[in-house]
């Protein structure tokens, strides 16, 4: 260690320890909320022994300088392009400073809580213990209380919480405090690395749902749309504009067939337990519309005790998994499909959950901190069938080119939450991974049609309100896809439209993500170009903030083998496997001629719109308006347009 670290560290242990748990230091408010979301209620304060799993986020360093380190691999004018790092440089460059992680021991060694109860990470990122409600409230000047849902779930939080002044810049985040956030999987339980004791362990389980659902499960309304059962299913391109088969797709992006199959290049699709396809569906479709196709299976790889379970059979938790993975494995064989399953059929999972299995340097200690108790799931699961085996940690390879067709409503989350797992999937992007994200099926509105109140801030029935952008879709550092459709009576070679059949292409403007630097020209022109009917009363109209999605891809008529019959399927949730396929296949011609993969698409993309097929008419409406339009150049409908296939390969093969 340099000697001036040395000497900042010694200062900063200075500072911590000589304050005493009674200390005059300054707190101030850290995050606070003014009142519960809608359908929960404030019980009473909880008990000072009752016991908390807390968890406290570090500050990472360089953050500042992430789109100067992002457009140095990703952008198509940088000398560095394609340089893509190493994970361990990824880690070194954003871990805590020591500073940080000697500041906040010294304030929690200060309050009486022992370094021999503190878990942290070799990353550095987290810090984990568990503490009673009373260490917990004189540790953060905060009250805990019990809160109760409508449902009759139950939830611990408070109000607002604080920190001594000085450790500002060392605290990102801390739980559980104010965070309400949406419930991912099935019922989760405050994660626990020894017993709580009875009854404080059930006061600590978590049972929290929105009225979007829970990813995966039938009731996530991210999940396609099931249309009519199809009899005669056909594959020509005469009846493009009522059933898509591959053959469509092919024509419609002028996408030739796989020819290659590279050791090191797989497509990544991943898949939330209990979404699961049924290997009697895909044998019908392949046998259909992709006889000579030879990988009729994905190579499965299962994470935290996944399964790719087979008792529960419906389009509601069939349907995903077969809209993902049959066109995609078309469309790219020889090319091979690696399926990521996430979560048991107990906990489920996440998106957290992935990410920690495909880079270990997001996960903390054991692998489980990196995740919310609220959110995510956590393993071993001492439930009855739940997984025993520790939470997956770096245990999985990435591919370079993962497609997710899941979302929820950015305002299900805090904004720290979705700010941390959003930098980490620029650093997937630094190590030259493509993240692909469907961004949406009901236009401005959030999952199930809903928007928020702009008085309270509360989802409503969709009616009215303020526009509810989606996440990860607005993540500056993914690619989020939209949707569009070929119109009835419309010959394939014919333009398409945003998808306006049974969906409605995801888009709009974050209320959190500030502008990425490969989207300023772009957004300055759309906004110079087209006047918006709406004010800050509908969505955040300040220019400054991430507009999604970035692209799009055909969204509409999909015919997929589900349960044994063949149905029409919508949403973007086939937009993204789409397009994700067909620049898998340009990471093939280039490693063919050994380059590397293309990893972080969008700095490439928004700086040469032209391979790409302009969207001009369709819109996406919601929240009882008409939404946005597709209209010349980038809108918020979808995005830069659809892919072209032939142009985007030759400027992808043009780039070192």
């Amino acid at each position: 260690m340099r000697a001036q670290d040395v000497v900042k560290i010694l200062a900063a242990l200075a500072v911590a320890v000589s304050a005493s748990p009674i200390s005059t230091t300054r707190h101030v408010v850290h995050e606070s909320r003014s009142a519960p979301p809608s359908d929960w209620s404030k019980q009473g304060r909880l008990h000072a022994t009752s016991a908390i799993p807390v968890r406290i986020g570090l500050v990472q360093r360089n953050l500042h300088r992430v789109d100067e380190f992002i457009d140095q691999v990703s952008h198509p004018f940088s000398n560095h392009y394609g340089k893509h790092w190493s994970a361990a440089q990824v880690a070194e460059t954003f871990s805590p400073s020591p500073e940080t992680v000697f500041a906040v021991k010294s304030w929690l060694h200060g309050f009486g809580i022992e370094p021999s109860r503190i878990k942290t990470p070799k990353s550095r990122n987290w810090m984990e213990f568990n503490a009673t409600v009373g260490e917990a409230e004189s540790l953060l000047k905060a009250e805990y209380h019990m809160y109760n849902h409508h449902a009759g779930h139950k939830h611990v939080a408070c109000e607002e919480y604080s920190i001594p002044a000085h450790l500002v810049d060392h605290v990102d985040i801390i739980t559980p405090t104010v965070h309400f956030d949406k419930k991912i999987g099935a019922p989760r339980r405050a994660q626990t690395h020894e017993r709580l004791p009875e009854p404080l362990y059930e006061l600590n389980r978590r049972d929290v749902q929105t009225s979007s659902g829970i990813l995966g499960f039938a009731s996530d309304a991210s999940n396609p749309k099931q249309g009519d059962e199809v009899k005669n299913a056909l594959m020509t391109l005469d009846n493009c504009d009522t059933m898509i088969t591959p053959p469509c797709l092919q024509a419609l992006y002028n996408a030739p067939s796989g020819k290659t199959a590279g050791k090191n290049n797989t497509l990544g699709i991943v898949e939330f337990t209990p979404q699961a396809f049924l290997q009697s569906d895909m044998d019908m479709w392949f046998k259909e519309f992709a006889p000579d196709v030879k990988q009729k299976t994905p190579n499965t790889n299962l994470i935290d005790g996944a399964i790719v379970q087979n008792t529960s059979e419906s389009f509601s938790v069939n349907g995903e998994s077969s809209l993902d993975l049959q066109c995609a494995m078309a469309l790219i064989a020889p090319q091979q499909v690696t399926l990521y399953q996430v979560g048991d059929t107990v906990e489920s999972g996440s998106f957290n959950n992935f990410l920690d299995a495909i880079d270990g340097s997001y996960c903390t200690f054991e692998g489980g901190g990196s995740t919310d108790s609220n959110v995510d799931g956590q393993y071993p699961d001492p439930q009855p069938g739940g997984f025993r085996g520790p939470l997956n940690c770096g245990g999985s390879t990435s591919t370079k080119v993962i497609s997710i067709s899941y979302s929820s409503n950015e305002a299900d989350l805090t904004s720290k939450y979705v700010q941390r797992q959003c930098m980490e999937y620029m650093k997937l992007g630094l190590q030259g991974v493509s993240i692909l994200y469907s961004s949406g099926d009901s236009g401005v509105a959030g999952n199930g049609g809903t928007c928020i109140d702009p008085q309270t801030g509360a989802y409503n029935n969709g009616s009215t309100g303020k526009f509810n952008p989606s996440f990860p879709g607005t993540c500056p550092y993914i690619t989020s896809v939209g949707a569009t459709q070929v119109l009835n009576g419309s010959s394939v070679r014919a333009p398409e439209s945003a998808c306006e059949k049974v969906i409605f292409s995801g888009g709009g403007f974050s209320n959190v993500f500030p502008m990425a630097s490969y989207q300023k020209n772009t957004m300055s022109s759309f906004f110079a170009q087209n006047k918006i009917p709406y004010g800050a009363e509908r969505f955040n109209n300040s220019q400054t903030v991430r507009g999604y999605p970035d692209v799009s891809a055909n969204g509409a008529n999909y015919v997929v083998a589900v349960d044994g019959k063949f149905s029409l399927t919508f949403g973007t949730s086939a937009s993204s496997p789409t397009f994700a396929s067909l620049v898998n296949m340009i990471n093939e011609e280039r490693l063919a001629v050994g380059k590397g993969p293309v990893g972080f698409l969008n700095p490439t993309l928004y700086a040469n719109p032209q391979v790409l097929n302009d969207i001009t008419t369709g819109g996406n409406r919601g929240c009882g308006t008409p939404g946005f339009n597709s209209t010349k150049g980038w809108d918020p409908v979808t995005g830069l347009g659809t892919p072209n296939y032939p142009k985007m390969l030759k400027l992808f093969m043009s780039l070192p």
